[in-house]
């Protein structure tokens, strides 16, 4: 299906504020993918906005998965999702997989590729990272299972030889918590464990960044909010953040 290809009928009758359907997946996704393909030609930074994974998987593109597996996709790069705010970072080692298959996703982490992505940002070496466990207590020495060791300790050591000094495994239910060691970026073992705290403690002013990419990508991090589009209620403080990070350094 060829970009746009969309009538201006359709877009009359069919797309209402608030009210999802075939043809709005449809658009989102193409005016994503041609977003992409304009950054592509003017090598541009590059701001999305949120859209329905459901309804873009209904509307014909079932292989979707999300922004940043997509842009992996579309430019041959190993991508990372960071969520920035002011006080945390937190990047999830998994991202929109079933819980069942974070285990094995963790296994075939590409952590060489993850280092190169963090040392081509500003998380140079000599930071901090704080590397969340999986298991509850972060294992346990092994007593409630043995991911920690087996899985996150070579990562970690991975990591420390490349220059990062890492802490961890932490207990993810206490690693948020105020008073903690102030940490420079958070390595989370799958999605819902880190952007849980992160969205809770960051609300309206956190935003997503894509590491691995050559240019800058940024989006708010938070959803479609249907229930709300078209009554002029929707609060823009994640899109201005974004809009702020884009424009660092150019004045």
């Amino acid at each position: 299906m060829g970009l746009f290809q969309i009538t201006a009928k359709a877009e009359k009758h069919k797309l209402k504020l608030g009210k999802p359907s075939l043809e709005s997946g449809m658009v989102a996704f193409q005016s994503f993918q041609r977003a992409m393909e304009l950054q592509k030609a003017t090598k541009a930074d590059l701001l999305t906005l949120p859209l329905s994974k459901e309804w873009v998987k209904k509307a014909g593109y079932t292989d979707f998965r999300g922004h940043t597996e997509s842009l992996a996709d579309f430019f041959a790069r190993e991508t990372f999702m960071m969520m920035t705010g002011p006080r945390w970072k937190v990047v999830p080692l998994t991202t929109h997989v079933p819980l069942k298959d974070v285990v094995t996703e963790l296994k075939r982490f590409p952590w060489e590729s993850f280092a190169r992505a963090l040392e081509s940002s500003k998380f140079s070496k000599k930071k901090k990272i704080g590397f969340l466990g999986l298991n509850p207590h972060a294992g346990e020495g092994g007593k409630i299972g043995g991911e920690e060791i087996e899985i996150l300790k070579p990562a970690m050591e991975f990591l420390s030889l490349r220059g990062w000094k890492v802490e961890g495994p932490l207990s993810a239910d206490s690693a948020f918590l105020p008073g903690t060691p102030k940490v420079d970026l958070i390595l989370a073992c799958y999605h819902d464990q880190g952007l849980i705290p992160f969205k809770l403690l960051e609300g309206k002013k956190g935003i997503n960044r894509t590491l691995g990419l050559d240019f800058r990508r940024v989006s708010p991090d938070h959803g479609t909010a249907f229930g709300i589009a078209g009554k002029g209620i929707a609060d823009p403080t994640s899109v201005l953040s974004c809009l702020e990070i884009l424009t660092e350094g150019t004045k």
